[in-house]
């Protein structure tokens, strides 16, 4: 495959199309920096400015509107401006934002959440995922006394130092974090052989799905919470995104026993919420008259508004809409396998469930960056909004017609991609 031209007719297109989002994302970047406040959703040479969403679409300032695989990172299951959720907000409102004590909507979604997590039985609130996995890391290490963690390279938990570790070109951190490799029980073992008795915790995202989805191989993650279990190490399942694999998450799809579980993302129903869930004696740190208490704080945590848009998303994620959603990527995964044979244009797909990640591949067969971040942009133009570095979602409100739309969208893009590299099956 020839080598992405300098002067791309795709990005022309793109900056033809959306002048107002460039104008706006000129006035932001002079009070933000390169005009955006998180680094997913950024994109040369400008990301697009949005003014409303709506089910499965997303508008533009220019008035374009796409199909969108993104879903603010995988924080709405049930696409934008869910009529549930929104009736649930305007009732929430009404009565006030943020309370010095419980709700009935904080209760009920507590056990509501108790009820589908498998091994759950208490639940602790935060705001987001990130908060989630601080939380959960500090009971661990406050239950074993231990100061160790271990991760694996290339998996994301949030912005929080410890759990940064392979991610970024940052190392493994003295003292704190250690790294394993996913997919690699053996690089676990060396790493617990080599510290036995420090460990508190094996940190795991069931599906690495920042920068590059890669699902587990058959049977790893089950292995790998017995290896953890048999050296005395509680287990973090990270499941912030991938709760949507099944009704009661990751855990449930794969047959896991977590000691402690982390969600965030959509399960406020599109409002920043975060939930640690454990059992009773691991959470039992978290009242206040116990011994060992830990404090926890948080002026939001449980809030009456995201308890009550939560609760409501997890009705709505029912077991046959998840079936559905997975059958809706597997036939997205086959059109583009098409698409590639059809243009010429190497894809690598893979994901598990109702994720997938798409990557163009280079002459080596090694995935090429440019041509990937050319693919997302190529997409834009003909109206279909993935994630920057590949990553697609379906959200349960995706119709047949929705995917047909979007399936000749992305034919179009892999055609315009082709006629600009030059690969074989080009569109004339």
């Amino acid at each position: 495959m020839s080598t992405v031209a300098a002067s791309s007719m795709i990005e022309e297109r793109y900056v033809e199309r959306t002048p107002r989002s460039a104008a706006l994302m000129g006035r932001a970047r002079r009070v933000m920096p390169a005009g955006s406040t998180r680094t997913f959703g950024y994109f040369e040479p400008y990301p697009l400015v949005f003014e409303r969403g709506e089910g499965v679409h997303l508008w533009d300032v220019d008035g374009h509107r796409y199909i969108d695989f993104t879903y603010n990172g995988l924080s709405l299951i049930h696409g934008h401006a869910f009529p549930p959720v929104l009736e649930a907000l305007r009732k929430a409102l009404a009565r006030g934002t943020a309370w010095p004590g419980a709700s009935i909507d904080q209760i009920s979604f507590a056990e509501r959440l108790c009820e589908r997590l498998p091994h759950a039985e208490q639940v602790r609130f935060t705001n987001t995922g990130t908060e989630a996995t601080m939380l959960a890391v500090k009971l661990a290490r406050h239950a074993t006394g231990r100061d160790l963690i271990v991760k694996f390279r290339g998996a994301y938990h949030g912005s929080y130092d410890d759990l940064e570790a392979g991610l970024y070109g940052i190392g493994e951190l003295a003292g704190r974090t250690l790294l394993g490799d996913f997919g690699d029980l053996a690089s676990v073992e060396r790493v617990l052989a080599a510290h036995p008795g420090e460990i508190a915790a094996l940190v795991i995202e069931p599906i690495l799905f920042t920068f590059r989805v890669i699902p587990p191989p058959e049977g790893f993650l089950a292995r790998l919470m017995d290896l953890a279990r048999d050296a005395g190490v509680l287990t973090i399942l990270d499941d912030c995104l991938m709760f949507r694999l099944a009704p009661g998450g990751s855990a449930e799809r794969y047959g896991l026993r977590p000691d402690i579980t982390c969600l965030g993302k959509f399960i406020g129903g599109g409002l920043p919420v975060g939930v640690v869930a454990a059992s009773a004696e691991l959470m039992a740190v978290f009242d206040p008259g116990h011994e060992r208490a830990i404090y926890h704080g948080g002026s939001f945590n449980g809030n009456p508004l995201g308890c009550a848009a939560g609760l409501v998303t997890l009705e709505h994620l029912t077991a046959a809409s998840i079936e559905r959603m997975d059958a809706q990527a597997e036939r997205l995964a086959g059109a583009l396998e098409e698409a590639s044979a059809r243009t010429g244009v190497p894809l690598e797909i893979s994901g598990d469930g109702s994720i997938l990640g798409v990557h163009v591949l280079g002459a080596d067969g090694a995935t090429d960056r440019a041509m990937s971040r050319r693919f997302h942009l190529a997409a834009i133009n003909r109206g279909v909004y993935f994630g920057q570095d590949g990553e697609f979602a379906l959200a349960t409100p995706f119709t047949d017609a929705d995917l047909d739309e979007a399936i000749g969208g992305l034919g179009l893009a892999l055609e315009d991609l082709a006629a600009e590299i030059g690969v074989k099956g080009a569109a004339k």
